[in-house]
C-alpha cells in the first residue's frame, strides 16, 4: 500500500511554510514495494518530520546499524546523500519550509542542521510530544494535517523573524530558470556581497554557491525522471553545465553514485518514493 499528497498550508502560514506532505507505504506480502531503503540526494529543505509509525532509521548504506530518527525531527539542506532505512509501515508527515522559514521560526543559525536531524522537542519541549502523541492515535490522513498545521498556527502566533528581502531572494533562486551572478542576487537582497554571502549561510545553512549548485542538480534530476530518455550529456547541455564530466563531479558529491546508475536506485522523490 502506498499513499502519497501534499496540502497547501492555509494563508496565514505560507510566509514560512511551503507545503505539507504524507507519504504512507506498508510493506506486506499481497503488494509488491521497493525494499524499504532510499537514498535522499542533497537537496536545500529546510523540514520537521514526524514519524508516527515504525522507526526510521538514518544510514549510510543498507548495511549498517544506522541512527533511529527521532519522531519530530528537524532537518536542514543537505550537501551530501543521507539513507533512510523504513519499518513494514513507515508513515511520514513533512512539513516543508520556505529556505529560510525554519530559521524565522527558531532564529539559530541553519549550519547546525546541514546533513543532520535534530530531537524537536529541544525546541519545543511542551507541545510537540502531546502533538506526536495524537498523531499515534489517529488513522485519518486528513486529521494528521490538522494536527500538524494547528500546532504551525501556535507557532507563528508566538511571533517569528519579520521577512527580509533576503529571504524572498532565496525563494526566487530556487528557480533554475533564473540565472544570475551572486553580485545580482546581492544587489537584489539589498547587501553588499559579503554581507549576502554570512547572511544567506546563516538563514540558509549553505552558501549560496553550494545552494545554487544544488538547485541545478536538482533540476537536472527532475528533467531526467521526466524525460528518462533524455542522454545525460543532453541534460548537462541543458542545465548549461560544462560538460558531462562537470555533471558527473556533481553526482559524485550530491548522490555518491553515478548518473548512469540512477535508474537502479531508489531516491527520495523520484521514482517509487515521491518523498523521504
Amino acid at each position: 500500500m502506498k499513499f502519497f499528497q501534499t496540502y497547501e498550508p492555509p494563508a496565514s502560514q505560507k510566509c514560512i511554510i511551503r507545503e505539507y506532505q504524507i507519504l504512507h507505504m506498508q510493506w506486506d506480502a499481497s503488494e509488491t514495494l521497493p525494499p524499504p531503503f532510499i537514498t535522499c540526494l542533497a537537496n536545500n529543505e529546510q523540514c520537521l518530520y514526524f514519524y508516527p509509525r515504525d522507526e526510521v532509521k538514518s544510514l549510510p548504506t543498507i548495511d549498517s546499524k544506522g541512527i533511529i530518527a527521532i519522531s519530530p525531527t528537524i532537518t536542514g539542506p543537505k550537501n551530501k546523500p543521507v539513507g533512510l532505512k523504513f519499518g513494514k509501515n513507515y508513515l511520514m508527515i513533512k512539513v516543508s519550509f520556505h529556505p529560510t522559514g525554519l530559521y524565522r521560526l527558531l532564529q539559530i543559525p541553519m549550519q547546525k542542521l546541514v546533513n543532520i536531524g535534530l530531537d524537536a522537542s529541544i525546541f519545543f519541549p511542551q507541545e510537540i510530544t502531546k502533538i506526536n502523541d495524537q498523531l499515534i492515535q489517529t488513522n485519518s490522513y486528513e486529521n494528521m494535517i490538522e494536527i500538524v498545521s494547528g500546532f504551525i498556527d501556535s507557532l507563528i502566533e508566538k511571533g517569528f523573524s519579520p521577512e527580509e528581502p533576503i529571504d524572498k531572494v532565496a525563494i526566487r533562486m530556487l528557480n533554475p530558470f533564473i540565472r544570475l551572478s551572486l553580485p545580482e542576487w546581492a544587489s537584489l537582497a539589498c547587501l553588499s556581497l559579503r554581507q549576502f554571502e554570512r547572511s544567506f549561510t546563516t538563514r540558509v545553512g549553505m552558501s549560496p554557491k553550494m545552494y545554487l549548485r544544488i538547485v541545478r542538480f536538482e533540476n537536472a534530476m527532475k528533467i531526467k525522471n521526466a524525460y528518462p530518455q533524455k542522454s545525460w550529456s543532453e541534460i548537462a547541455l541543458e542545465c548549461e553545465y560544462n560538460d558531462s564530466s562537470h555533471l558527473l563531479r556533481e553526482f559524485r558529491q550530491f548522490a555518491e553514485f553515478a548518473p548512469g546508475t540512477l535508474m537502479e536506485k531508489q531516491t527520495s522523490g523520484y521514482g517509487d518514493f515521491p518523498s523521504g
